[in-house]
């Protein structure tokens, strides 16, 4: 009767193990929702502006790499709709679209930039509503006159907090199965040993 349980058992333990192990690898596409209007951006979002990009940060190469890795995309502020923007203001976005990550961003390109997250640490994607300046003349006649940003640098945090997160995820994801596969040894030789 032990036999016939400490098999199924670990059984169970392979086929589990074994999903658990790779579910972590499974990418999933990106899907928005329709597009919401400008009364609506106003009252969902933490920041909307337009502004040239200054410069673009890819995420620091690494053994693991996700889609979802933050793109430090560096504005010069030019109007301001909602938010207390500084003339210089930093905002994040996954790396791939595959992630929701808005890719197109070009340095010295003009965009209106709809952006979430906390003040200090703004993020944005493709299903923000981003757009290039000559493809969004309608959501700028609806939003109006704006206000100037800032002419100070505000203190933002710095993308190696988000690296250092990501560092820790993926380390978590290579511990997990290596840890399990361990156990699963261990728990093979065990019951060998309780089978002689």
């Amino acid at each position: 009767m032990w036999k016939i349980t400490s098999r199924f058992f670990l059984i169970y333990l392979v086929v589990f193990g074994t999903w658990f192990m790779f579910e972590h690898e499974t990418v999933h596409a990106c899907s928005c929702a329709a597009p919401p209007n400008i009364e609506d951006q106003l009252n969902l979002k933490t920041a909307i502006f337009t502004g040239k990009v200054v410069s673009l940060t890819q995420p620091v190469k690494g053994k693991l790499m996700s889609t979802a890795d933050p793109v430090k995309v560096q504005f010069e502020v030019k109007t301001v709709w909602k938010g207390e923007l500084s003339s210089q203001t930093t905002v994040y976005t996954a790396m791939s679209s595959e992630s929701c990550g808005y890719e197109e961003f070009d340095v010295d390109e003009e965009f209106i930039v709809f952006a979430y997250g906390d003040p200090d640490h703004l993020e944005t994607g493709i299903c923000e509503g981003n757009k290039t300046i000559a493809a969004a003349q309608e959501d700028l006649k609806a939003l109006g006159a704006g206000y100037e940003p800032a002419k100070i640098t505000l203190h933002q945090k710095d993308s190696s907090d988000i690296t250092s997160n990501n560092k820790e995820f993926n380390s978590s994801l290579v511990i997990a199965p290596a840890v399990f596969l361990s156990l699963l040894i261990l728990l093979a030789i065990t019951l060998k040993r309780r089978g002689r």
